[in-house]
C-alpha cells in the first residue's frame, strides 16, 4: 500500500476544514465516481448471492447462519472486513486519490490506509448501529486517525444514513461503552459464534443535538475516531450498501 502525500486532487474548503476541526466531521459530495461505487456495490451483492469462492471466510461477518442463508445455501455476508486486501474493485475505492487527498488535508500530512469494511444492510434485516467511538475498537491516538463512510446507495432516514453528535470529539477521550448483541446477532463465518459489540449507553445520548446525513452514491462523511456516530436502520425495503475506510497519519 502506497503512502499518500499532501498534494490534494480535491481541495477542501475552509468551511469543511473548520467543521471537521470544530464539530468532528464533514461531508464531501461526489468524492468517488459513481461508476466505481456501482462496481463495489455489484461486488457486494455478488458476495451476498453466495459467489465468494476464493474469499477466506475470516473476511465475513454474518447473521445467525441457522436462520439466514443465501440462495446457494451458504452464509449471508453483511460485513466484509478488509475487502481491499482481497479484491481490486474495493482497492480502487479504498486507495482512490480523492480519498487519500482529503485524508491528508484533514490529518495534516502524509497518510496510509488503516483498515476498511464494506457494509451491506440487508433489506430483510433492519438492524441499526448505535452511538459509539471508533477508537474504542481501534485505539488510534487522538488526531492521528480519520474514518470515511462512503455511500454506495441513496441513504437517509430509515435508510442507513449516519447520525453525528457534533463536538463530541473535543475532549479526545473515550467514553465508557457497554457491550450488547445486535438483533439479529452478528456471527463470525469461521466459527458461527455470536459476538458482542460496544455502544455508548443510551441514557447518555442527547438526540436533540443529532445531525442526520442524507447522502447520494459517491458522497462521503469524514469524522474523527472520537466523534460519536451511529447509523440508521434499513426500513427502505431495499438492500443498502456503504463502504467505511479508515486512514491514519503515515508516521
Amino acid at each position: 500500500m502506497s503512502v499518500a502525500g499532501t498534494e490534494p486532487t480535491l481541495k477542501l474548503s475552509p468551511q469543511q476544514l473548520a467543521q471537521y476541526r470544530d464539530e468532528g466531521y464533514t461531508v464531501v459530495r461526489g468524492l468517488i465516481p459513481q461508476a466505481d461505487c456501482a462496481a463495489v456495490r455489484a461486488k457486494m451483492l455478488d458476495l451476498l448471492a453466495g459467489n465468494y469462492e476464493g474469499w477466506p471466510l475470516s473476511h465475513f461477518q454474518v447473521p445467525d447462519p441457522s436462520k439466514y442463508r443465501n440462495p446457494k445455501g451458504g452464509f449471508v455476508p453483511l460485513g466484509i472486513q478488509v475487502p481491499a486486501q482481497q479484491d481490486e474493485t474495493f482497492r480502487k475505492v479504498a486507495d482512490h486519490p480523492n480519498l487519500q487527498g482529503v485524508m491528508a488535508q484533514l490529518l495534516g500530512g502524509p497518510v496510509k490506509r488503516f483498515t476498511d469494511q464494506a457494509l451491506l444492510k440487508y433489506k430483510e434485516i433492519n438492524g441499526q448501529t448505535f452511538y459509539h467511538q471508533d477508537s474504542y475498537y481501534w485505539h488510534l491516538n487522538p488526531e492521528l486517525g480519520c474514518n470515511s463512510w462512503i455511500a454506495l446507495d441513496t441513504v437517509g432516514k430509515d435508510a442507513i444514513a449516519l447520525g453525528m453528535l457534533p463536538g463530541t470529539h473535543k475532549t479526545w477521550t473515550l467514553t465508557p461503552h457497554e457491550e450488547y448483541f445486535d438483533e439479529p446477532s452478528y456471527h463470525s463465518a469461521t466459527n458461527s459464534v455470536a459476538f458482542k459489540r460496544f455502544r455508548i449507553p443510551l441514557d447518555q445520548i442527547d438526540f436533540s443535538k443529532e445531525i442526520l446525513l442524507p447522502m447520494q452514491p459517491g458522497d462521503a462523511a469524514f469524522f474523527t475516531n472520537f466523534t460519536w456516530h451511529r447509523a440508521e436502520p434499513n426500513r427502505s425495503g431495499q438492500h443498502k450498501c456503504a463502504y467505511a475506510i479508515a486512514y491514519q497519519r503515515a508516521q
